[in-house]
């Protein structure tokens, strides 16, 4: 069966920000989809939100126009690493540029557990990624030692490479349609179904092993809690809570109060029989921990400053 693609509405622009998720993580797409209506800046830009049937977007939130699609892919994924707690669509990024090869130029992939700040992105979408299909930030566990090997690369037996992290991936369709990396991608994981187990990130990085134009962190930050400091001082755009930790799900505080605050007023205002952020006060702040975090913030200051000067646009990493 071949990728279909059912969609509320046809597209009305060229490039188009792209969240896959369940219905779990359907509100939160939505807050992401909000705030990329209000800070990108860019009224020629599609909102696309793919989710299961019977998830809708708020009349509240209709604004934002944005365009709700369902993916069918039958078996395509039939044979990929699968663990208990996911299901097929976590592959479903990968499938972006075929579903919608005939729609869009330029897609951005964003996962839902982020915080977009603002940024520059009229010119990001149109950023030359020098004939590779993406673009994307450095997974974090290199931005200290870029090359430091990936245990992902190890697993399988691939030599040390840069490695993205797959939360947010700008996809150039027509190249990567014309170099068949979604085929790539479902071959290569059928084949080594046994050593994989970090699911998409880790089956689209093998597959391209360090062929992808590398962007500014400050379009993928995956820091919030251990460069909390350095983030306030620089021109983040997207914030992505990577790990456990996010801002509806933070019994420990570790997290910045703002962000559970701004994500909290929105679910009362557009989903409010949806279960509600628990919304830290000043009392839950930890001085011990703020201490401890103080601490690790200073010790990554010079490295974290030397990764970021490679990129002296935040856009593409400055050529040799």
């Amino acid at each position: 069966m071949a990728i279909a693609l059912t969609a509320s509405r046809p597209p009305r622009a060229k490039h188009a920000a792209v969240f896959c998720v369940d219905e779990n993580y359907f509100p939160f797409a939505c807050f992401a989809a909000e705030q990329l209506h209000r800070k990108s800046g860019k009224d020629d830009l599609d909102i696309v939100i793919c989710a299961p049937a019977g998830c809708a977007v708020p009349e509240t939130l209709g604004h934002i126009n944005a365009r709700l699609c369902e993916l069918e892919t039958g078996d395509q994924f039939s044979g990929l690493y699968l663990d208990a707690r996911r299901t097929e669509s976590v592959y479903h990024r990968l499938a972006l540029p075929v579903a919608m090869e005939k729609d869009y130029d330029r897609i951005l992939y964003l996962d839902a557990d982020i915080f977009i700040h603002g940024g520059d992105f009229i010119t990001l979408f149109d950023v030359p990624l020098g004939g590779h299909a993406v673009g994307a930030v450095r997974d974090s566990y290199q931005w200290m030692k870029p090359d430091r090997q990936m245990p992902d690369f190890a697993n399988i037996g691939l030599p040390q490479a840069k490695y993205f992290n797959s939360g947010v991936i700008l996809m150039d369709v027509a190249a990567y349609v014309a170099q068949d990396i979604f085929g790539q991608c479902v071959t290569y994981g059928r084949a080594n179904n046994d050593k994989l187990r970090q699911h998409d990130q880790e089956l689209i990085n093998c597959v391209l092993h360090g062929n992808w134009a590398e962007l500014s962190p400050i379009w993928n930050w995956q820091q919030p809690i251990r460069s909390a400091y350095y983030e306030v001082m620089q021109p983040i755009a997207i914030t992505h809570f990577i790990g456990p930790h996010k801002p509806w799900r933070d019994p420990k505080r570790l997290l910045p109060p703002r962000f559970a605050l701004a994500i909290g007023a929105f679910m009362t205002k557009h989903f409010p029989a949806s279960p509600q952020i628990d919304v830290p006060n000043s009392q839950a702040i930890d001085t011990g921990y703020i201490r401890k975090l103080t601490f690790k913030n200073l010790v990554r200051t010079a490295a974290l400053r030397r990764y970021m000067l490679r990129f002296p646009d935040d856009l593409l990493e400055k050529t040799p």
